[in-house]
């Protein structure tokens, strides 16, 4: 019998296994690695790495598994022990955090803490050191802050005149003399100035003024046309106020139906110019009938100063008369501007459409500090100073820093307007 050469067994034996032992990539095929089922590493983490003194920072732990370890771990912040995963440093400076979880220890996180700057010193100022009764000076504030930088804090400060505290930047001088005032922030006291208050001195005329009193209301589709007539007045004169009195909607108070009945209005929109006269329709075509009114100079004059304290408006109203006028009365109303509110329009003012969305309505009627008709006055030969206070918050007021005062002058019926003066809150109007 023949046997087949062994060298050609060798050559088969030696083939087979070469495939049978060649790579996954030699044919094709994939190699999983077996699963890492152990715990070999820690990773630490913060919510932050740098950030304010006084504000906190949350660590985190978790495994190389990916698994959150957290509440299992503990944590050194420049090798001191802290308690939880949570730390607030006291002080600005660089901090280092490792985290240990059973035998194994982290990855050092390095946390940058930085100064805050604090206020070191306020300084005061005032817009006016020499005043005359009646006229108002504003105050203003500087902070410097320990990094040398300067802030205006003037609405965070109270203030002291004359030993007594007010909540509001603006003074009235309501008496001749010389006061003293400052400012607190925090535990801080500001500098302190001195202003001088001196008496008024009268002209011998004062020029005329007017007024606009609009019985007005948001329902009311054709009230847009004297809104606009008295933005046409307001471009050509500023010596012409106009006062907003609403009836039937959300910004009608006592006062404004009070001058509804007062002058028996017939029907809306209706407008009267000096209380005298109804203003001619169409308005905004009879504009130089408002104008036209304040004209020339007479003989009865008025001053007007207000100031907040919070929400306290002080009002200082001062009359003048060149000549003795009997059976005078004095009207003092508080105004706002810059109501939004939906109006409706059947006119084609303000682009048309039949409701003007937040229209802004202004010069709106909130408070009345006298009768409507007014209150009796001194009028001899001379100055008189009424001093009024009223709280805002009291009388619907959506923003006190939009307020106004509007004094008048009214004979005995308190239907004719003699002269009239204006200023807005914080300011002063002095004889003219």
């Amino acid at each position: 019998m023949k046997y087949p050469n062994p060298i050609y067994f060798i050559a088969i034996l030696t083939t087979l296994f070469f495939f049978s032992c060649s790579s996954s990539e030699e044919t094709g095929g994939t190699v999983t690695p077996p699963p890492v089922s152990t715990v070999t590493s820690i990773v630490l983490s913060s919510d932050k790495t740098s950030f304010d003194e006084g504000n906190s920072v949350i660590f985190t732990v978790k495994t190389n598994l990916n698994a959150t370890v957290t509440s299992e771990s503990s944590f050194k912040v420049n090798g001191t022990s802290i308690s939880g995963n949570t730390y607030t440093p006291t002080s600005p400076g660089t901090y280092t955090v490792v985290a240990t979880h059973s035998t194994f220890t982290s990855n050092q996180v390095t946390l940058t803490v930085n100064e805050v700057a604090t206020v070191t010193s306020i300084e005061i100022t005032s817009s006016e050191l020499a005043l005359a009764i009646g006229q108002v000076t504003n105050f203003n504030v500087v902070a410097t802050y320990s990094d040398g930088n300067t802030e205006d804090k003037t609405a965070d400060c109270q203030y002291v005149v004359n030993n007594t505290i007010y909540n509001g930047s603006g003074y009235l001088a309501t008496e001749v003399g010389a006061i003293t005032a400052k400012a607190t922030f925090s535990s801080l006291t500001s500098n302190e100035i001195t202003i001088q208050v001196s008496d008024v001195s009268l002209p011998t005329t004062y020029t005329k003024k007017a007024i606009i009193e609009d019985y007005t209301g948001t329902w009311c589709g054709w009230c847009p046309r004297v809104s606009y007539a008295i933005s046409l007045v307001e471009a050509e004169t500023d010596k012409v106020f106009a006062v907003g009195a609403h009836i039937g909607d959300a910004m009608e108070n006592s006062y404004s139906s009070a001058l509804d009945t007062a002058f028996d209005i017939p029907g809306y929109p209706s407008a009267f110019v000096n209380r005298e006269a109804e203003w001619d329709y169409p308005e905004p075509s009879n504009v130089a009938q408002a104008v036209n009114t304040a004209q020339g100079s007479t003989n009865v004059g008025l001053a007007v100063g207000a100031t907040l304290d919070g929400s306290t408006m002080n009002i200082l109203v001062s009359t003048g008369f060149a000549e003795s006028v009997s059976g005078t009365k004095i009207v003092v109303f508080v105004l706002e501007d810059g109501i939004l509110a939906n109006q409706a329009n059947y006119t084609s003012y303000y682009g048309g459409g039949s409701n003007l969305s937040n229209f802004e309505h202004n010069h709106v009627l909130r408070y009345s500090a006298t009768a409507v008709l007014g209150d009796d006055t001194e009028s001899g030969l001379g100055l008189t100073h009424k001093p009024y206070s009223v709280n805002l918050s009291s009388y619907a007021v959506s923003n006190v820093e939009n307020t106004a005062v509007l004094a008048f002058l009214t004979d005995a019926t308190g239907k004719v307007v003699l002269n009239a003066q204006y200023t807005k809150v914080n300011q002063s109007t002095s004889f003219d």
